[in-house]
């Protein structure tokens, strides 16, 4: 079916004997004619223009629909019209080209480019970048919010199961709003796996997100792993170790003085946490961990601090000055988040020695490489054939704007006199001279 419809459902017209070696199709795009020769290809012919008895506009969004329904792959439409608008609504993935056609097929669509050729940048790069932030802030999210929620999972066993809370109130509404919530973010927006250049020079790379490499059970089962690992880490080592210990006036650790300390622990663990699973790491990375951390350290110095007649925060008053005030306070904030991210460590460890993915090897690859964006300009300049060189250099070339813009497909122009100006050498084209004809100024006229 998916063939037929592909054979009928087109504006182009046969020409020629009816036998199918001696058919030739005119069309008015290439696409058009790609999709009815492919079609052939597979033995459905088309013979006659009295078949195509489906508009176009049907037609499109049709054999989307059966490719998305049918086969259950994902699908992605790119078109300039609005003949294409029901192929773009169709597919899971819609892009739209800004040309000459109008703006019915950009509004329609889910992204919008200005040409063909930036559909390499838009899935090899920014469309696998945003897949592994995705995934990776999904992740974390459930890695961060269990781990917090098991520690009091454990602090049940020890009350047998009565219902006491082990964290006060503001401290669990808090976690997520302020505590852990903008490393994540910055996750989001900065992470990236290799540079621009190296996911165009590998496009190999962009079978990961085919094959859902980072969002399968068996990463859940990971991160969940950890979260288990490092909430008992916290938790055990907190309330074992805080059995002996004792503040400066002698008393010992009560309750809200252990979870206080277990919190700080796990603030500080899931925080730093963000760095070892990120692959760039920027200055808002640092600004932000950092900066979450001491948000947690103010907000318990002025909460703790406070008292009102109508709360008096008998619970946490005073518990964080009392537990700055010992020894134990500042080894087991060094200690616990080491111990608890070790397993984290030892693990990435194995696993990029081991079991690397693609984007891995990439990196190993390019590692002794000081300036990545230099270095892999450079190294693909090298590796290009005398005519890719030449477009490279003609792309590093200034642009004049024309007023032919807005055309689907690139059409180059002023090359040759810009590359003359700087000493590259580029044959001149037939469109340099049309165009620069075209853009002549033409001779003011003095008004009367």
């Amino acid at each position: 079916e998916l063939f037929r419809c592909l054979a009928i459902c087109h504006t182009v017209l046969p020409e020629g004997d009816e036998s199918p070696e001696k058919i030739v199709y005119q069309a008015a795009s290439p696409d058009e004619a790609a999709l009815v020769t492919a079609a052939k290809n597979f033995g459905f012919f088309f013979y006659s223009c009295m078949l195509s008895c489906f508009s176009v506009t049907e037609s499109t969004g049709k054999v989307t629909s059966l490719v998305r329904k049918g086969a259950k792959k994902i699908t992605l439409s790119i078109g300039d019209g609005a003949n294409d608008v029901s192929m773009i609504q169709a597919a899971h993935v819609g892009i739209g080209i800004s040309g000459m056609e109008g703006m019915q097929a950009v509004m329609a669509s889910d992204f919008a480019i200005a040409q063909f050729r930036f559909l390499t940048d838009l899935l090899l790069v920014h469309g696998r970048w945003s897949y592994l932030r995705i995934c990776k802030v999904v992740m974390y999210f459930f890695y961060k919010n269990l781990t917090f929620t098991l520690t009091q999972f454990w602090f049940t066993f020890r009350t047998g199961f009565s219902g006491q809370r082990f964290y006060d109130d503001w401290f669990q509404s808090l976690y997520n709003v302020f505590f852990t919530a903008l490393p994540v973010i910055v996750l989001g927006l900065f992470e990236k796996d290799v540079s621009a250049s190296l996911s165009k020079r590998y496009p190999e790379l962009y079978r990961e997100g085919i094959r859902n490499s980072f969002f399968k059970w068996r990463v859940v089962a990971v991160w969940a792993t950890s979260a288990v690992y490092q909430s008992l880490v916290c938790y055990l080592f907190v309330t074992t170790s805080s059995f002996g210990a004792i503040n400066s006036s002698g008393k010992i650790f009560g309750l809200w003085d252990v979870s206080t300390l277990v919190f700080t622990c796990l603030v500080i663990a899931v925080n730093v946490r963000i760095l070892l699973m990120s692959n760039s790491i920027t200055r808002w990375h640092y600004i932000t961990v950092g900066g979450s951390i001491l948000a947690w350290l103010v907000f318990a110095f002025v909460y703790c601090g406070i008292t009102t007649s109508r709360d008096r925060n008998e619970n946490v008053y005073f518990v964080i000055y009392v537990l700055m005030s010992t020894f134990y306070f500042y080894f087991t904030l060094l200690l616990v988040p080491a111990v608890s991210l070790l397993g984290d460590f030892i693990y990435q460890g194995v696993e990029r020695w081991f079991f690397p993915y693609d984007y891995q090897i990439v990196q190993e690859i390019h590692r002794h490489e000081s300036d990545a964006t230099k270095a892999d300009h450079l190294e693909i300049e090298n590796e290009l054939t005398p005519q890719e060189a030449r477009s490279y250099a003609i792309s590093q070339l200034p642009r004049e704007l024309s007023k032919h813009t807005g055309f689907a497909f690139d059409s180059p122009g002023y090359e040759s006199f810009f590359a003359s100006q700087l000493g590259v050498y580029a044959p001149q084209k037939a469109w340099d001279v049309a165009r620069r004809a075209s853009m002549r100024s033409r001779p003011k006229v003095p008004k009367k």
